[in-house]
């Protein structure tokens, strides 16, 4: 559409890497140096002045001292946090998520206790397409021990996906998709109009 090179992508986030995991966030640097995109690290969102189109962050590593973003187009997410009826819960790790297995989702304490989602303290993103895969897992691990079968540990976790959708000033959509597998590492990138 020739829109790109107009264009000023910044990402920013409160995390100190742009992924967990090393060899993920070397792919996706590569990526962001082939794309030309700038992206600040420990910058915590603090204000949003949508009459402006200003966004505000507040730089952690110096707290008190910020930067006001411009923007067309603003896409936020809100930092992760599990429920507070599980952060005081017996069943949560010392992080407030459910403490489970990653290979079988069984609670590493109580075996009748499962978990799935966003909840879990599992290493992936908090997506629809982790729980997706953490679904069939969770039905294995079930019937193995409604079976009074001991569940089987196969490597799972550590896949990850991400959609996201951008309107560009031009107004037009673009999806991006983003798919990362741990067993047999493999990156998917794609971005269609």
């Amino acid at each position: 559409t020739g829109k790109r090179s107009k264009a000023n992508i910044i990402f920013n986030t409160s995390l100190g890497a742009i992924f967990g995991v090393k060899k993920y966030a070397d792919a996706l640097q590569e990526i962001i140096r082939e794309r030309n995109l700038t992206v600040n690290y420990k910058q915590n969102l603090i204000e949003v002045r949508a009459d402006k189109q200003e966004a505000v962050f507040e730089n952690l590593d110096k707290p008190g001292e910020t930067q006001v973003f411009s923007y067309e187009m603003l896409h936020v997410t809100p930092p992760m946090s599990s429920p507070d009826v599980l952060k005081t819960s017996p069943v949560a790790d010392s992080a407030g998520w459910v403490d489970v297995d990653k290979e079988t989702l069984q609670h590493k304490k109580y075996p009748n206790v499962f978990g799935i989602g966003d909840c879990t303290n599992l290493p992936t993103s908090k997506t629809a397409a982790a729980v997706a895969a953490q679904s069939a897992i969770l039905d294995r691990t079930i019937s193995l021990i409604m079976k009074n079968q001991t569940p089987v540990k196969k490597r799972l976790l550590g896949r990850s996906s991400l959609s996201a959708e951008a309107v560009s000033s031009g107004h037009e959509l673009r999806r991006v998709q983003c798919l990362f597998s741990s067993g047999g590492f493999r990156t998917k990138i794609a971005v269609t109009d």
